[in-house]
């Protein structure tokens, strides 16, 4: 009975897989990236907690190759509660074929230096992303 219970779930998850390639990462100093990968899209997203003063900003190396469609932080359900944190979630379209860089820096603005740096190596095929994680 075990045998079949495995099999059935194992048919119905590759019956509802996309071709998404999701990738979550580990966490770096309290700041956990996760990413996922569909086709020409790219999207990144980010704990943060923007009652702090801090916010997650976003570089793109060569902005010829990736582009930035979408930069938004949503606040978690709070429940009347002050303070509550959110998820800062960046989208990316490829552009053109080639390899680019991105950083994430959750700081303040008036910081130089920010409490979290993340990076992803990104490489635009012209008709997929490919992406990972760059570990200092």
């Amino acid at each position: 009975m075990k045998k079949i219970l495995v099999s059935l779930i194992a048919i119905l998850a590759s019956v509802f897989t996309t071709n998404a390639q999701t990738l979550a990462t580990t966490t770096d100093g309290g700041n956990p990236l996760s990413f996922s990968v569909d086709g020409k899209t790219l999207t990144a997203k980010l704990k943060g907690n923007a009652t702090t003063g801090y916010a997650w900003t976003c570089q793109i190396n060569d902005e010829s190759i990736i582009s930035k469609t979408t930069d938004q932080y949503a606040t978690n359900e709070n429940n009347g509660q002050v303070g509550v944190g959110g998820i800062h979630t960046f989208v990316f379209e490829g552009a053109k074929k080639g390899s680019t860089k991105i950083t994430f820096t959750y700081k303040r603005p008036w910081e130089i230096d920010g409490a979290g740096v993340r990076m992803l190596k990104v490489k635009y095929t012209g008709s997929k992303i490919k992406a990972s994680e760059v570990k200092k």
